[in-house]
């Protein structure tokens, strides 16, 4: 198989010479959070490439192959840590590419929860830096296609994985700047496989560099014209929002009557399921609260988190009516397995803290307690079930069926609750690997009428990883926010047992 460039998590230094005679023009090499890491791409093996003329186009990958690795805060301390590493350490030439990693299938609702903010959040950073390089992602079709259809990405680097969503679409519409092949082994001495890729020629350029060697023109005008432009006015208006109303022109808040902006405001809050709201015009309680939770699951275009106040200004209004939304069951497939939507929809709250911390409270936390019927204000509840509670109402919405669990904010409450519904039971007794699967709830006893509970996402020998509100990175059941643990016992001695609602 002839192919004139590759990827590799491997130093290439010593196979420079190999490499050119066997006629590569060009290399994909890692960036990386870790300095040390044997796989990242060091100045030194950038200035022997360089000399060799071989163009390197650097990609930043932390793991990046599960929902949990990205978020918008995450996309941002990634950004930055790339912007830092180009600069100060490779001296890497303005106007080239880093491309940004999401290595898995990923899924409508993974999209719309963590992907396109994490990307949001590169391209805010990216700007605020005054846009010194372009960005590329390396993923799948859809997933390619998503990012630059939204203006967020300016180049797509095609996985090699052809059973990935929209894959095979994707690579015959030629988008692409660059597509990976199947690993091949025995090249140039390499210790393990390289992944041969095609360099698209329609596109031009694929934002690959040499170091100390000026852009073509017309890269130098595609990262002139990003940073002329920012990142939101290059984010194209979305199909699904043509035609949409103007921001009124000042703040919506709570005592406003019979206006036909609310009405407005409350019709979006429905479509996007963070209703039911009665569409009147009058913006009272229930309208607020559905504000703030709208806020507390969004950002704007360009990544930065909404202010959680209520009022609808201008930005939460551009993040309703444009290509926002971020927590929409409505981007939800209702096709897909009630197990798989509860698993996505926990996973897309990691990191969802208390504020302040201790205080089982916060604008997303209340959204929780909400809809278990409790008042946050009224005292300091435990949160853990209303949690899962909210996990499985929005998956329900989704399915429009209603909410298989019992509708309780206690742990004791739901085990007793939970056995006398048709839901599947494993007590402490039967709890194993065999028994025990995705979509399960955990629950545990922890004396004094108080418990805790979690989400398992997948069982590993005799541990289950979860998610689970109310805890922290450490397990406890009292913490400050919704964490995924990896190493839970199966079976432990406070151990209740487990409920599986998913299949009612």
């Amino acid at each position: 198989m002839a192919f004139a460039a590759l990827d590799t998590s491997q130093k290439s230094t010593n196979l420079i010479d190999c490499m050119k005679a066997r006629g590569i023009t060009a290399i994909g090499r890692y960036y990386t959070r870790n300095r040390s890491n044997s796989k990242i791409l060091t100045a030194d093996e950038a200035r022997r490439l360089s000399q060799a003329g071989i163009k390197i186009w650097p990609v930043y990958q932390n793991r990046h192959r599960e929902p949990v690795d990205f978020s918008a805060t995450k996309g941002k301390l990634e950004a930055e840590d790339a912007l830092d590493y180009a600069k100060n350490i490779i001296n890497q030439p303005t106007g080239s590419a880093i491309y940004f990693s999401a290595d898995f299938d990923a899924t409508q609702a993974t999209f719309n929860s963590a992907i396109r903010p994490h990307f949001q959040a590169i391209a805010a950073a990216f700007a605020a830096a005054g846009n010194p390089y372009r960005i590329g992602v390396y993923s799948s079709g859809a997933v390619c296609k998503s990012l630059l259809d939204a203006g967020i990405v300016q180049l797509s680097w095609l996985s090699q994985s052809g059973g990935f969503r929209g894959t095979p679409a994707f690579k015959a519409s030629r988008r692409w700047n660059l597509l990976q092949a199947l690993p091949v082994s025995g090249f140039c001495d390499f210790d393990d496989e390289v992944d041969p890729n095609t360099i698209n020629a329609d596109m031009g350029d694929f934002g690959g560099f040499v170091l100390g060697q000026a852009l073509e023109p017309q890269a130098i005008a595609s990262g002139e014209a990003r940073a002329a432009t920012g990142p939101m006015d290059a984010l194209p208006a979305h199909p699904e929002f043509s035609g949409v109303p103007a921001f009124p022109g000042r703040p919506l808040h709570r005592g406003e009557l019979g206006s036909a902006d609310v009405k407005a405001l409350q019709a979006r809050l429905n479509e996007l399921s963070f209703g039911p709201l009665v569409v009147d015009g009058d913006f009272g309680e229930g309208t607020e609260n559905a504000v703030l939770h709208f806020q507390a699951r969004n950002s704007t275009p360009d990544g930065k988190p909404l202010e959680i106040d209520g009022e609808v200004g201008e930005s939460t209004w551009a993040a309703l009516f444009g290509p926002g939304a971020v927590f929409s069951t409505q981007a939800l497939d209702p096709n897909a397995s009630m197990r798989d939507l509860v698993i996505d929809i926990a996973a897309s709250q990691i990191g969802v803290v208390e504020q302040p911390r201790g205080s089982n409270r916060g604008p997303e936390v209340d959204v929780f307690i909400r809809t278990t019927g409790l008042n946050p204000a009224a005292d300091s509840f435990p949160w853990c079930v209303c949690f899962l509670y909210w996990v499985f109402e929005q998956a329900a919405k989704v399915k429009r069926i209603e909410n298989p669990l019992p509708k309780t904010a206690g742990v004791i409450s739901l085990w007793n609750l939970g056995r006398h519904t048709e839901a599947q039971v494993v007590r402490k007794s039967e709890a194993n690997a065999g028994t025990v699967e995705p979509g399960m709830i955990f629950m545990l006893n922890l004396g004094g009428g108080k418990g805790h509970a979690g989400l398992v996402i997948e069982v590993k020998g005799d541990h289950i990883i979860t998610i689970e509100g109310n805890t922290n990175p450490g397990g406890s059941s009292d913490g400050f926010g919704v964490f995924r643990r990896d190493a839970r016992p199966i079976v432990t001695g406070v151990l209740l047992g487990y409920l599986d609602f998913c299949d009612i």
